[in-house]
């Protein structure tokens, strides 16, 4: 049951974050000038709710099995990177205001890196979690 509840959250995340990368990518190609705060907060907190969920329920299959698990590189690995997705989340919370109120075309490169990184940053944390997560249990 734990496990389904986590693949279900873990699903529930990426798809979330699909729809939330959509509206990024049409502020990024100046299809949208800015993008809709309720929408974009919404799109967070529904991130959020599937992150906790992850975590909650990968926590009560750890329990069983923490001995195990510890002695794991790759589960210290995968559990880093949750940690680094955590971080990120709340960097992303905090550089959300920029696409709510200015047009991508009028950010400079400055204002434009940490943007790049906080994106990078989370698509390769996502997919490594959940590579290594397959590797484990695939």
């Amino acid at each position: 049951m734990l496990f389904n509840i986590h693949i279900f959250a873990m699903l529930f995340s990426v798809g979330i974050i699909f729809l939330a990368d959509k509206e990024a990518f049409a502020w990024v190609l100046g299809k949208k000038p800015l993008l809709p705060d309720k929408r974009v907060h919404l799109y967070h907190y529904l991130m959020w709710a599937g992150l906790l969920s992850l975590i909650v329920s990968g926590f009560f299959m750890f329990l069983p099995n923490a001995e195990y698990l510890l002695t794991e590189p790759l589960f210290i690995i995968k559990m880093l990177f949750v940690a680094t997705l955590v971080c990120n989340a709340i960097l992303i919370g905090r550089l959300t205001e920029i696409a709510l109120t200015r047009t991508f075309a009028s950010l400079s490169w400055g204002e434009l890196m940490p943007l790049f990184v906080v994106g990078a940053v989370s698509a390769f944390s996502w997919a490594s979690t959940i590579l290594i997560a397959f590797y484990f249990f695939g």
